[in-house]
């Protein structure tokens, strides 16, 4: 997210609009965005529909890999601190829509630190 936050002027150039959506209750929803300052939209969709229907798998396997434990106990002090639970199996995905609601880009992640870089976004974005 961070990232993404760093690339705001890159969004507005492209006239892109990003939309978070979480599965969170929107007492967490809101501690998120007060701690992470995210500048996006946030829509949530606690029972999961769009999760299944972009097919977003949950598992705990891949979701507490050695590869995964071993980058949150990297960047342990540089994340917000939440008190509130999160189901931390679930797993996301990114998604490009264009104007017109076509899907112009999918990815699933296999593990939660599994994303597209940003120039494989920002390639599709500029291609839209």
């Amino acid at each position: 997210m961070a990232q993404l936050c760093q690339r705001q002027q890159d969004l507005d150039r492209l006239k892109v609009r990003v939309l978070i959506i979480s599965f969170s209750a929107p007492a967490f929803a809101r501690v998120w965005l007060e701690e992470t300052k995210a500048p996006f939209s946030l829509v949530l969709n606690e029972d999961r529909e769009a999760y299944q229907r972009y097919g977003l798998e949950r598992s705990v396997l891949r979701s507490w890999s050695p590869k995964t434990i071993w980058y949150y106990l990297l960047n342990w002090k540089a994340r917000p601190k939440s008190k509130l639970p999160d189901d931390l199996d679930q797993l996301g995905g990114d998604f490009i829509v264009d104007a017109k609601g076509v899907l112009r880009f999918v990815y699933p992640s296999y593990e939660p630190i599994d994303r597209p870089t940003m120039d494989q976004l920002f390639s599709i974005l500029e291609s839209c």
